[in-house]
């Protein structure tokens, strides 16, 4: 009994990795488009990206290559095979320029740089590829219906971007690199627009001046973190008290 458990077990483990075995002899075009689309809307990305591709091999005229292709990307993506990804998005955006599509293509290209990002004090790469994907999206596609996806992905970018500054800059400012430290704090206070981290960088640049004894400066951007940020009760107990002190 044990071992037809154990046998079985095998069995749907090998199931599992090989995915569903899909058999389109016989079908015609509509209905290989159809078990694709099924393939995808249950996230069999490898079954997915077999039938896409066979799709395309045996309707090389169908006026829907550019969507087999951009199901393509999304396919590869689900199966976290990056490069390949990338590869149908971008012959969506450079062969189909005019499909409707390509603009689909450009967000997807952005977010298969920002599934691959790391810990903010790691290689930021893949998030200033984002970035990059994000603005050449902005230039070419101002009216999409996609834009406030992506607004919302380039405020996620930019707080990773100036997340990281701000880190440099607390690291040099701990080992009294004052003027390194400054430069990476206004870059995160300067650069990357309205972010998670405001308060913070705010108030790392205002103990940076009270460090120099420019008492002026930094009750400035304690001030300026009071006022436009919101902040925990334990910040603003905290800047209160720093206030006071100047």
């Amino acid at each position: 009994m044990r071992r037809n458990i154990v046998a079985l077990a095998a069995a749907l483990l090998l199931v599992a990795a090989c995915g569903r075995s899909y058999n389109t002899t016989g079908m015609n075009l509509e209905q290989v488009e159809e078990l694709a689309d099924e393939a995808f809307r249950e996230s069999d990305f490898r079954g997915a990206s077999r039938l896409y591709t066979e799709l395309m091999f045996m309707y090389p005229g169908s006026s829907q290559i550019d969507y087999y292709l951009y199901q393509l990307g999304r396919s590869e993506a689900g199966s976290k095979y990056w490069a390949d990804a990338l590869f149908y998005f971008d012959r969506v955006e450079r062969e189909y320029s005019r499909s409707q599509w390509s603009d689909d293509c450009a967000y997807q290209s952005a977010m298969v740089w920002w599934s691959q990002r790391q810990d903010f004090r790691k290689d930021l790469t893949p998030v200033l590829n984002c970035r990059a994907e994000l603005e050449d999206f902005f230039l070419q596609y101002p009216g999409s219906s996609l834009m406030g996806d992506a607004e919302a992905l380039m405020l996620a970018v930019n707080g990773h971007l100036a997340r990281r500054a701000l880190f440099i800059g607390q690291f040099y400012a701990r080992r009294n690199k004052h003027d390194a430290s400054l430069l990476y704090l206004l870059e995160a206070l300067n650069d990357y627009g309205e972010t998670d981290c405001m308060a913070e960088v705010l108030i790392s640049l205002g103990d940076l001046y009270n460090e120099k004894d420019n008492d002026y400066t930094a009750r400035d951007y304690y001030r300026r973190a009071m006022n436009e940020c919101e902040l925990s009760e334990e910040q603003a107990i905290e800047l209160q008290s720093k206030l006071d002190e100047l």
